[in-house]
């Protein structure tokens, strides 16, 4: 009995460990999802579309990508444009411009949150990028 006494503990916190393994895989892939139909979006939205995403207008691209990550919260997304045209460089949104979104959030273990009081936190990232098409 008391052998199982002091290998209860460890056990819980093996346990505790795998189970939010798994959540911060589940949440990660679910950041990369969202980022991707954030990039989806953007890419049909270009200068040609009706209602175009371009730099300094990404709040639709935010909305899609936030509205994508079910049952995740504190998501912060950043939208990019990564290339450009023009002696001037001016920032490329027309078709076979490239485009980019990053969607990122805290992820706090179990553990952390019971034994340091959430003081250990993990920044889990999901990104993408794709060639506007539209």
């Amino acid at each position: 009995m008391v052998e199982f006494a002091l290998l209860l503990p460890l056990f819980l916190l093996l346990v505790t460990g795998l189970f939010d393994l798994a959540r911060a895989v589940w949440q990660e892939n679910t950041l990369a999802y969202a980022a991707r139909e954030g990039t989806r979006y953007a890419i049909v939205h270009g200068s040609a579309s009706d209602v175009p995403a371009w730099p300094g207008h990404d709040q639709p691209v935010i909305d899609v990508v936030r509205g994508a990550s079910v049952g995740l919260s504190n998501v912060s997304v950043s939208v990019s444009w990564p290339d450009t045209v023009g002696s001037p460089a001016t920032t490329c949104y027309d078709r076979s411009c490239r485009v980019a979104v990053d969607a990122t959030m805290p992820f706090v273990p179990l553990p952390s949150q019971y034994l340091l009081g959430g003081a250990f936190r993990v920044t889990l990232r999901g990104g993408s990028s794709l060639v506007i098409q539209r």
